[in-house]
């Protein structure tokens, strides 16, 4: 005997959300920023050995205690600020996102600007 009378098959639900090309521009972004965030903080700092040419009586910026203190926080600073920033831009789908992913960068230019003018006066 044939049961023409099947249960018909469960329909396939897919609830998970679509990956659109703002997400993946988001994620991708979010990973260069976090990347030059790693690098400023690994390598901005060590222009505190700019201060090896330092004498005494020596009136440059970096020849200071202060100058030397600027330039080895600030990027270490930055780059922990600019990586939270990049994670909260990635994680986030408001405006609120991009405007994290830019004021990433930013900061971390600025921070390398610093040091490096300091370093280098």
């Amino acid at each position: 005997m044939i049961n023409d009378q099947a249960p018909a098959a469960a329909p396939v639900r897919d609830d998970a959300p679509p990956v659109t090309g703002s997400a993946v521009g988001r994620i991708s972004i979010g990973l260069l920023v976090l990347a030059f965030a790693g690098v400023t903080g690994l390598f901005a700092p060590l222009l505190v050995m700019a201060s090896d040419g330092c004498y005494e009586g020596d009136a440059r910026m970096i020849c200071s205690t202060g100058g030397q203190q600027i330039v080895g926080g600030l990027p270490m600073a930055a780059a922990f600020v600019g990586a939270l920033l990049a994670v909260v831009g990635m994680g986030s789908k408001s405006g609120a996102a991009w405007r994290c992913l830019l004021a990433a960068p930013f900061l971390l230019v600025l921070s390398w600007v610093v040091s490096l003018a300091i370093a280098g006066a």
